[in-house]
């Protein structure tokens, strides 16, 4: 795991040693054991790579980046999970290599076989790769979108800066980066969904590179841009459920250990659910010296104690609980990860994972790993069963499973219009599958004029079901999941990995019927049933999504000077923002979750555009 930077343009806009040297420096927490350049010639622009280390596999200095060799120069942020079998395949055909570390095994791939080959490769990445063979430079993130990697064209398209974080671009670059007004207008009145649903940030003219998205130069300084992946569409071949799942067991146990390769210490997150239960014990059974770390929840609404010590106790795990409560210090922490990582945060939760971090690091571990994207790819959420009961319903199906569906799961529910089918179905219509959308609009003062908040493209959908699971997956949910777990995690200098976001899963579920996902009453079924007798049904087989999330009170002091003086100081908030209802609220004490969710939203804008608008 690493950070990477770099130019390509005419030499008039070539940073200067001082600037290189300040983003190398900004670099450190997302590599903290080596950084360093490599800078050459192509015709008449010139081109820059910047990388910094944080040494996970083959810690050695002969595996530092950015990694050159007589075809190719990589910077590479991520790991290749697959590296050994990858590397067998490549000596075969008679190619030697100097380190044993992932990284090499990348370059020697991409010089052998091309960019258009990497479906070949599981594993999480952003790297930037000269092949000096086709003289063409490629820009490249991940198809799931793991590990971010920015850009921006500037100076009448002269110039081409990239890096990791914004922020990095920002060093580099001759131009003054304004905040994107817009951004933070759609961030505090759509929520976390907004800010990924277009491959804008927060700073105008610096765009994300998309998941999948390869952005190709020549050597004339003509772009190209591309995709590497090519999913295909939902077609249920496999329709026998006991086949389902025996193949799916097979794709895990063959799959996710190789997500575990490291040869530095491993920690996790255990939360208590189903996935990173599943996630545990795997680790349990392939590894030693590991450690487990789960947040003290206060909210008995989102404590899920008893599941994580009746875990603890049936695998025997090394297991930590991390509390979040210094309330002060947290005002800090906010606006230090804001200054770091170049974006505001998305919810109270990014504290309690940040705090986890912490200790991770404190306690020796430079790996952390979550469960993150079972609930996209198998489907995890009470919406996605909706979406499931929606797909259905003229089907001789739908009178069986409405009825486990109201006996099993409904009862759990606590949002009113995931309890009402036709309503949801209605919303579904009418605002597609964003069904909390609007729920911060009474905070506004006007209307903003502008169609911001992008929509997606209208496709004929073949199934709701398979769409929804599909737009959470790359369009909504989980873009937020990752982006702000990397950048958390590499705040502290900690890489974080994501094992279930892998092709092998993702290309299988699309393969085999929906039905296999909701059954009995109960969403992510047939994962859940794999994993029958190796962990406890009370955790296994319970029908409750508790959730994650922190009361405000828990994450910062709304009453206190700070707040008040963060959010009233910034013009732009208070001309857009009704900051009247907010404090009254405050005052009477009648927050509600969707007020709390919305003042945190709040605090970071306005602390966002405090710190980067000077």
């Amino acid at each position: 795991m690493c950070g990477i930077a770099g130019y390509i343009g005419s030499k008039t806009f070539y940073p200067s040693k001082i600037k290189i040297n300040s983003c190398l420096n900004l670099m450190k927490l997302r590599g903290p054991d080596s950084q360093d350049i490599n800078q050459f010639q192509l015709k008449q622009n010139k081109i820059l790579f910047c990388a910094s280390r944080l040494s996970i596999i083959d810690i050695s200095e002969r595996s530092n980046q950015p990694i050159e060799d007589e075809e190719g120069i990589l910077s590479f942020n991520g790991e290749i999970y697959n590296y050994l079998e990858i590397k067998k395949n490549l000596i075969r055909k008679k190619i030697k290599f100097k380190t044993k570390s992932d990284t090499e095994v990348l370059l020697k791939f991409l010089n052998y076989y091309g960019v258009k080959e990497l479906n070949q490769i599981h594993g999480m990445w952003s790297f930037a790769y000269f092949s000096k063979k086709l003289q063409k430079f490629f820009l490249c993130r991940d198809k799931f979108g793991e590990k971010p990697v920015f850009f921006s064209l500037e100076n009448k398209k002269e110039s081409f800066l990239f890096g990791s974080n914004v922020n990095y671009i920002r060093k580099l670059s001759l131009n003054d980066h304004k905040v994107d007004k817009d951004k933070i207008y759609n961030y505090l009145k759509y929520g976390f969904r907004s800010v990924y649903s277009d491959n804008k940030t927060f700073f105008e003219k610096i765009n994300f590179v998309k998941p999948g998205q390869i952005i190709q130069i020549d050597k004339d300084f003509k772009f190209k841009n591309f995709s590497y992946t090519n999913y295909g569409e939902y077609k249920p071949k496999i329709i026998n459920y006991n086949f389902g799942k025996k193949i799916l067991q097979k794709k895990i146990n063959e799959t996710i250990p190789k997500t575990f390769r490291s040869d530095v210490p491993i920690a996790f997150l255990l939360s208590g659910g189903v996935d990173s239960s599943i996630i545990s014990y795997l680790a349990k059974k392939k590894l030693k010296n590991t450690k487990f770390y789960s947040l003290k929840q206060k909210d008995k609404l989102y404590n899920e104690s008893i599941n994580i010590s009746l875990l603890k106790k049936k695998l025997n795990l090394r297991h930590e609980y991390i509390s979040t409560n210094d309330l002060q210090k947290n005002f800090k922490i906010i606006d230090d990860l804001i200054k770091d990582i170049g974006f505001p945060l998305l919810s109270t939760t990014n504290l309690a994972i940040n705090k986890i971090c912490q200790k991770v690091k404190k306690d020796g571990y430079k790996v952390l790993i979550s469960g993150n994207g079972g609930d996209e790819i198998f489907s995890g959420y009470y919406a996605h069963h909706m979406s499931y009961l929606i797909s259905i319903k003229n089907t001789p199906k739908f009178k069986k499973n409405l009825k486990n569906w109201k006996n099993t799961t409904k009862p759990f529910i606590r949002t009113q219009i995931l309890k009402n089918l036709n309503l949801f179905e209605k919303n579904l219509l009418k605002k597609g599958f964003n069904f909390e959308s609007n729920i911060y609009e009474k905070y506004f003062k006007t209307k903003n004029k502008k169609k911001i908040f992008y929509k997606k493209d209208k496709k004929k959908i073949k199934d709701i079901f398979i769409q929804h699971l599909d737009n959470d997956l790359f369009y909504d949910i989980l873009p937020a999941q990752t982006h702000t777990i990397d950048n958390i995690t590499m705040h502290n200098s900690i890489e974080s990995r994501m094992p279930y976001l892998s092709d092998d899963f993702y290309l299988l579920r699309n393969s085999m019927s929906k039905h296999f996902l909701i059954r009995n009453g109960l969403a992510k079924y047939i994962l859940r049933d794999v994993f029958k007798k190796k962990i406890p049904s009370s955790i296994l087989f319970n029908p409750e999504k508790t959730g994650f999330f922190l009361p405000l009170k828990e994450t910062i002091n709304i009453n206190s000077k700070k707040f008040l003086n963060v959010i009233t100081k910034n013009k732009y908030i208070n001309s857009i923002i009704n900051l009247r209802l907010i404090e009254k609220k405050i005052s009477d004490g009648s927050l509600t979750q969707q007020d709390q969710k919305f003042i945190f939203l709040l605090y970071n804008a306005a602390s966002f555009m405090n710190f980067y608008s000077k």
